[in-house]
């Protein structure tokens, strides 16, 4: 580790699960930083996305500070202990075929929690600066110096741009250009709150989500995923996210139908598609208003080769955006910040050689493994994949198979 006066000031740009983490491993290192949230305030964020935290746990849990509550704490489906995370797959037509998936157990190896709630926890004790859109990043000498829209800037001696797939950090550090891309593939989604049996009756199709192969019925591949976003405080009821997703060249383009359609016109497209299911799999759909599948989710996806080396590096979906169909965005985010935290604290500010010759190994591996985290996302529901077979699904980095019974399911 650099000594006190040799470590940087370090700026961090975005204060979503990357740029949290990041910082609260600086905080335990006692490396200084200061974190800018673009967001107007904490309430403008959305609730909805769903994570799960799985191998890199251990790591996590040793590299930031210990006043922090305990990480089961966040589990999305407390207040109910009698189930495990588990994530299953279902084929129509296979009514009888046993149960497969992936489940967690007593070790929590995996612990799974909606985003905000995620935040909220990594957001302890860290001062976060809200309502800082960047303008202007310049590199003046040994400093890099943001300013933002609100008339204020900041100085430090490192900059990392963890402000998402639409990074200002990233279009300084290439110029102006901007390698985004927009993938084949279309999804709507929409969100419910269950109660009681019917909440029930969705907990033992899956605790955590569940998949629905529609290749049966519809011809060709199409996939209705249906996944718990918290349950309440009650224990008896809770919100479910669904989403139905399918491969489509159409949405490639700026005038692909579902980025203007109204929530009735997405909603009665899933209706139409979905109405061949049997009706466990539609309990989430009939009870969501039309309205919830607004604002429309526009994929991307991103993959950069290589990226200048010096005072401003990036990470999360900054540096390698992903489709969200194997749940693995916010992994890596939070990867990218144990590692990059790890590479600041041997850094020595005033020597610039040293800070490439760091950040050079931490970039080259964050990029080699987004990029094939982003391939590997893309392709995850674009083909229709058999049961027992080497690419059949994954979940949180564990290949499906078939699941032991419960007591409790």
């Amino acid at each position: 580790m650099a000594s006190s006066s040799s470590a940087p000031h370090v700026l961090i740009a975005g204060a979503g699960l990357g740029g949290l983490v990041l910082a609260q491993a600086l905080r335990k290192q006692g490396i200084s930083y200061e974190i800018f949230e673009r967001d107007r305030s904490e309430r403008e964020r959305r609730p909805g996305w769903v994570i799960g935290l799985h191998h890199m746990l251990d790591d996590l849990k040793a590299s930031i500070p210990e006043d922090l509550p305990p990480i089961s704490s966040i589990s999305n489906l407390l207040p109910l202990t009698k189930y495990h995370p588990e994530c299953v797959y279902y084929d129509p037509a296979k009514p009888h075929m046993p149960k497969i998936g992936v489940r967690g157990d007593d070790s929590e190896w995996v612990i799974r929690a909606a985003r905000h709630r995620i935040v909220e926890w990594l957001g302890t004790h860290i001062p976060i600066q809200y309502n800082k859109k960047i303008v202007d990043i310049e590199e003046i000498g040994s400093k890099v110096k943001i300013s933002f829209q609100d008339g204020t800037s900041a100085e430090g001696d490192i900059l990392v741009g963890a402000e998402g797939a639409r990074s200002a950090t990233r279009k300084h550090i290439l110029g102006g250009q901007d390698p985004i891309q927009f993938p084949p593939m279309a999804i709507i989604q929409g969100s419910c709150v269950l109660r009681g049996e019917e909440m029930d009756e969705q907990l033992r199709l899956g605790h955590s989500l569940y998949m629905v192969d529609m290749s049966s019925i519809n011809g060709s591949t199409m996939i209705l995923l249906v996944t718990l976003v918290e349950m309440f405080p009650d224990g008896d009821s809770g919100r479910i996210g669904w989403g139905l997703i399918w491969p489509d060249e159409g949405a490639t383009k700026e005038d692909f139908w579902v980025y203007s359609a109204t929530g009735q016109e997405q909603y009665d497209f899933v209706v139409e598609k979905t109405k061949g299911l049997p009706a466990k799999y539609l309990t989430t759909i009939k009870r969501s208003e039309p309205q919830s599948t607004i604002p429309t989710l526009r994929l991307h996806t991103l993959v950069m080769d290589s990226m200048p080396t010096g005072r401003i590096t990036l990470l999360g979906d900054a540096a390698h955006a992903m489709t969200p169909f194997r749940g693995e965005g916010g992994f890596h985010a939070i990867s990218d910040a144990l590692n990059l935290a790890r590479a600041i604290g041997k850094i020595d500010k005033d020597d610039i050689e040293n800070i490439k010759e760091v950040f050079g190994p931490y970039q080259v591996n964050m990029l080699e493994r987004g990029k094939e985290a982003a391939r590997l996302s893309e392709e995850a529901f674009s083909v229709k994949r058999e049961v027992g077979s080497s690419e059949f699904y994954m979940a949180w980095g564990r290949p499906m198979g078939p699941l032991p019974d419960e007591d409790s399911a």
